[in-house]
Order: structure tokens, then sequence, then C-alpha cells
């Protein structure tokens, strides 16, 4: 066989793509990748090195904007701050008033009740009438109390309304005791039969008492506002006042006239030296005293009495 000469084979060179095709190809698939140059002995070039950028022409950054649920945050972080601060400032003025002033709650009690009048009729009809004394202390030396108008109402044998009646308000001084004297009644007032019997049926009837006041307190010149009392009495009984005897007769006139002579009471002792013995203040009422219409002496009693106050919807 002979010898043949063949061409010398020469590498294709590589075509871009042009308008989507490469290398005669249609428009159908994807432009191939040209192919990475290459170094002498067939080497692959390095990538380029990254340089960056310089800080100076680095733009500054920017902060993004406080959304509204940040700026509610911080409002409620100081709004309770401050509430903190007022109740620490409170407390701080509440405890130096107390050292200052020891401030105490009046006392009351009732010291004498007269059931002048106590009458049921068939028809369950109550009339009646209640003659009372009650004794207020105020124990501050610095603190008076200023009392409005006082609205009794007495009910007997476990929650039957006997009477109600108003005491006109007073000042209560301090360091003084006041003697208050006022009558509570009811007229043909409607009440249940079951209670209606049990009245009937008892000769002495248990007994209790509220007085309900607006009460504001003073030191100096200064007035706060009043608040509401009530003043709640109980454990003391009463019976129905026997009828005065009729009046002697007058004596004759030849007859010597009879002189009592009652003992004078002994002077108040003061509890500290130097401090003068407090006074005793009486008001009494517009009604009648404990001697005038339906006879009969008051009935002594010792009956304590509890004082609530109440702010708004809080009762202490």
């Amino acid at each position: 066989m002979g010898d043949r000469a063949y061409a010398p084979v020469s590498k294709p060179v590589p075509v871009r793509a042009t308008n989507g095709a490469a290398n005669g190809g249609g428009g159908s698939g994807p432009p191939r990748p040209a192919p990475p140059s290459m170094l002498p002995g067939g080497r692959v070039p390095p990538p380029p090195m990254y340089r960056p950028k310089p800080a100076q022409s680095r733009p500054p950054p920017r902060r993004p904007p406080r959304s509204a649920r940040g700026w509610c945050c911080v409002c409620c972080l100081w709004l309770t701050l401050v509430l903190v601060g007022l109740v620490f400032l409170c407390a701080i003025a509440a405890g130096v008033f107390y050292v200052v002033y020891r401030p105490r709650m009046p006392t009351f009690a009732v010291t004498s009740l007269r059931l002048a009048a106590l009458n049921v009729s068939d028809s369950d009809a109550l009339t009646s009438r209640i003659e009372f004394t009650v004794t207020a202390r105020n124990p501050n030396d610095k603190i008076a109390f200023a009392y409005g108008d006082i609205a009794a109402s007495f009910s007997a044998d476990g929650g039957t309304d006997v009477g109600e009646g108003v005491v006109p308000g007073f000042l209560h001084a301090a360091g003084n005791t006041t003697v208050i004297r006022g009558a509570a009644s009811a007229t043909a007032a409607t009440i249940d039969p079951v209670q209606a019997d049990t009245l009937r049926s008892k000769k002495s009837h248990a007994m209790s008492a509220e007085m309900d006041a607006k009460v504001g307190f003073q030191i100096g010149k200064f007035k706060s506002k009043r608040i509401s009392v009530r003043v709640i009495c109980n454990g003391f009984s009463a019976g129905l006042a026997k009828p005065s005897p009729p009046p002697a007769p007058a004596p004759a006139p030849d007859a010597k006239p009879t002189v009592v002579v009652a003992a004078a009471p002994a002077p108040a002792r003061s509890r500290g030296r130097g401090r003068p013995p407090r006074a005793v203040i009486r008001a009494s009422s517009s009604s009648s005293s404990s001697g005038s219409g339906g006879g009969g002496k008051m009935t002594p009693t010792d009956a304590k009495c509890k004082v609530r106050i109440k702010i708004w919807i809080w009762s202490f």
C-alpha cells in the first residue's frame, strides 16, 4: 500500500455566540460559555484578585427608621417610672405625716337610749319614738373633725327598722369629747307581719344603730374634702319606757320647802404635766330631751361602735 499524506490537524477556533446562536447552532438551546483563555502549557489563568474599595469611599450606614411600636415602648417605660416615683413620694409624705401628727380614728359609743314609744297596729303599721345619746371622743391632739348632718337609723330584733332621724353637724375639736343627743321616729311605717308579731311578743328588744355622715379633718387652716363615714353600734337592748307618774301636788303655804344639795363634780385631771384638761362640748339636736314626752328615764348603755370609712368603692 502506498503512503497517504494527511493535512495537519488544526484546532477548531471557538466562535462566540451571536444573537443566541453559536457554532452554527440554533436558538433553541442555551448559549455555551466561552472557554477560558489558556496559558502556555495548558494552564488556566487564576481569577482576578478582589481589591476592596478604600473606607473613605464607602457611604455612611443609614439608621433604620424607628417604628411606632418602639415609641410606644419608650412612652410606657417613662410613664411607669413616673408612676413609681409618685408612689414613692406619696409614701414618704404619708410617713412624715404619721410621725408628726399621729392620726387616730374617733371613737363612738351609745351611752343611753330610751324607747319612748313603740306601737304596732293590727294592720302591721309601726309608730315609734327613740331618744338616744351618743358620746364621740377625738383622741388626736392636733387634728379636728368636721361632721356634716348625721343620719341615724335604728333597728330592733334582727333588722326591723324602728326609727330614723337626723342630727345637725358639728365641729369636733382636737382632744375633746362631744355628747350628741338626738331622736329617731317612725310614723305608720308598714313592716313585715312576722316582724310585727315579734315586736308585739317581746318587752325588751335587741337594738342596733347606724349613723352615716360626711366627715373631713382640719389641721390649722387646712381643710380636707369630706368622705363618707358609717358608724355601726350594736350589742344593747331597750324596753318600752313606762309613763311618768303624775306631778306631785304643790306644797301647802305653811309647809317649809325642801332644799336638795347636789355634790359638785370633781375637777378633771390632766393626763400629762402642764396639759390642760380636755373640755366637754355638748351638742343637742332640735328634738326634745330625755325627760320630756312619754315619761321614763334614759337607759344607760355601753355599746361600742365601729367606724367604717368609704372611699369611692372601698370600705375600711
